[in-house]
């Protein structure tokens, strides 16, 4: 046995001497610079790629499978849901019930929202690079043929060039159903403005995959000003945001549109669709000269920079989709969200110190502030939300019987984001119990505490628009319904917070003559807390809208609502941690003595 260890350990170090030679010869012939290094380390990637291409055959037939599989899942969700839609929006268009005066103020805002939209999906292609990137790669491929003596540009040239098909064909789809939308609510014919939309997608889609391979290529210089980063892309996130709020509530865009077409890619690649729906746009040849060339100039530095990308990026892009994927495919979309986000930079100061409260009950709140003035996007999309909901809700008052429902009910969907955006700490909380150890509270009343900040932010902004909206002479009812319904709202919020993993018999379902019932028993776990909140609050903020006026049943019963909601948290986040470690729960020694006597008897 002792010879046979030995002649092991020989072998090994006379492969690793051997590897190691090999590569230092292939090194020093790269290195020579000649003709025939290249030709010899070309060769020897061909080979590699070849053997490789011959090995992975079983895998690579497994894989396209799977991508057949979502193809045909993608194409019969269209075939059943996309295609019908399409069909009764053209109808309803044919008999003129797109066109008004709702839809001409959003036509006549198309010079400014169509440029901010585009702006929109190239931040958000930037912002995901961060994690994810155009060129990605699986962990084997890092670990074992890049460190190789072989050409980087064969191995990641592919995946830039499968990217961009992928990125070209869904702006080609995304773009070609925007411009035929915009033809069905009044513009010219379908096919101009169709082409015209296909086109602007798939330009921006483009641009999109060049701007994430450039922050793929410059990971380290990204890393380096996270917080930088991050900064600028919620600048142009939010200027976007707000440039498309002005397009709607102004409507036309005059010198400003045709400023912002003129912008630089964004208004390029928009000429097109906004000429096509009949704006007055000068000099539209030559922007759609200029929005091609550039398309193609980023596509072509791109795929010149592709084979640079650093090998840790390459590394930290296949692990955290690796951790997204098996958090996906289990159904743990908390684990997902949080590998994703650790990857981007985070404050390490607030942007406002707040002084520390002097009294206990306060701690907890304080805690939160802080948290969110760290992370100041949770607080700019929790305002945007807000804010929708009270243009959703005042627009339901003047919207027609059939469309008021929904109206009240995406006008309720936005205040609950907008309560979820402010509820993370609890949140973080719930995902790592180790943060609160140190307080005197248990998790049922900390959860009760998480709620005192939010309920505190929501009601202040929703009640200063509300206040707003009726001196301009603009309030409605459901505007006062919305400010009573923040208690829900953010109960809900909470219950989501305290979720936890899914259980594993949701997961594995019961078989029924439909099929299994775990996608349709874990969509409902998880959407409990919003999908209870909606049922109670929906009707009485349809009720009021119809009736002109918020009696104090309608209030009443949504306070009611929101302290359920709120019992409903307590006991979700006690149920998931319990009583702190360490820490008798309360009533223990009389508890104790109760089952003794009992046992006594």
């Amino acid at each position: 046995m002792k010879s046979d260890r030995t002649t092991d350990r020989t072998v090994g170090r006379t492969s690793r001497t051997s590897r190691t030679a090999s590569t230092a010869s292939t090194a020093g012939t790269a290195s020579t610079g000649g003709t025939g290094g290249d030709a010899a380390l070309r060769r020897r990637t061909d080979e590699t790629l070849a053997f490789l291409h011959e090995v992975r055959a079983p895998a690579r037939l497994g894989k396209r499978r799977s991508n057949a599989f979502v193809l045909y899942c993608v194409a019969l969700g269209t075939a059943f849901w996309v295609v019908p839609l399409l069909i009764a929006a053209a109808g309803a268009g044919r008999r003129g019930e797109w066109q008004g005066s709702t839809s001409d103020h959003l036509l006549a805002g198309l010079p400014l929202a169509v440029p901010a939209l585009l702006t929109l999906v190239v931040v958000h292609a930037a912002r995901g690079a961060v994690w994810r990137g155009p060129v990605l790669v699986d962990l084997p491929t890092v670990s074992w043929l890049l460190p190789l003596p072989v050409l980087r540009g064969p191995v990641l040239l592919p995946r830039f060039h499968a990217a961009a098909l992928r990125a070209a064909a869904m702006g080609l789809a995304g773009g070609g159903v925007l411009g035929y939308l915009l033809s069905i609510a009044g513009s010219a014919g379908w096919l101009p403005l169709t082409a015209a939309g296909a086109w602007a997608g798939t330009a921006t889609a483009l641009t999109a995959v060049a701007a994430g391979l450039l922050v793929e290529r410059h990971d380290r210089a990204v890393a380096r000003n996270a917080v930088r980063f991050q900064g600028i892309t919620w600048t142009l996130a939010a200027g976007a945001v707000l440039l498309c709020a002005y397009a709607v509530l102004r409507g036309p865009g005059g010198p400003a549109g045709t400023l912002v077409l003129w912008s630089g890619p964004w208004g390029w690649a928009a000429q097109p669709l906004v000429g096509a729906a009949g704006h007055p746009v000068p000099g539209r040849p030559a922007g759609a000269a200029l929005s091609a060339a550039f398309t193609v100039a980023a596509l072509l530095f791109a795929r010149r920079a592709a084979p640079d990308v650093p090998e840790e990026a390459l590394r930290a892009r296949a692990t955290v989709a690796s951790r997204v994927s098996a958090s996906v495919y289990s159904l743990d979309l908390r684990q997902a969200r949080s590998a994703a986000r650790g990857t981007r930079g985070q404050r390490a100061r607030p942007l406002l110190r707040l002084p520390v409260p002097r009294s206990r009950w306060l701690i907890v709140p304080w805690r939160d502030a802080t948290g969110l003035l760290r992370a100041p996007g949770r607080l700019l999309w929790a305002a945007l939300w807000s804010t929708a909901a009270l243009g959703l809700g005042a627009a339901a008052h003047h919207a027609r019987p059939d469309g008021q429902a929904a109206l009240c009910a995406a006008a309720l969907v936005a205040e609950y984001l907008a309560a979820a955006q402010l509820t993370e700490p609890a949140r973080v909380d719930s995902d790592d119990a180790r943060r609160s150890a140190n307080l005197p509270y248990e998790f049922r009343a900390l959860a009760l505490r998480h709620a005192w900040l939010p309920c505190a932010l929501l009601l202040g902004w929703l009640g200063a628009g509300t206040a707003a909206a009726r001196l301009t002479g603009r309030g409605t009812p459901a505007l006062a319904v919305l400010v009573a319904a923040v208690p829900v709202m953010v109960a809900a919020a909470l219950v989501s917070s305290y979720r936890g993993p899914v259980p594993t018999h949701l997961l594995v379902g019961a078989e029924t003559p439909m099929g299994n019932t775990a996608a349709l028993q874990t969509g409902l776990w998880y959407a409990r807390g919003p999908l209870a909140a909606l049922v109670l609050s929906a009707p009485v903020l349809v009720t009021a809208d119809r009736a002109h006026e918020t009696g104090a049943g309608h209030i009443g019963w949504l306070l009611l609502a929101g302290a359920a909601g709120m019992w409903w948290a307590r006991r979700t986040a006690h149920r998931l941690h319990g009583a702190p470690p360490g820490r008798p729960p309360r009533n223990a020694g009389r508890r104790l003595r109760a089952y003794l006597i009992t046992r006594l008897k």
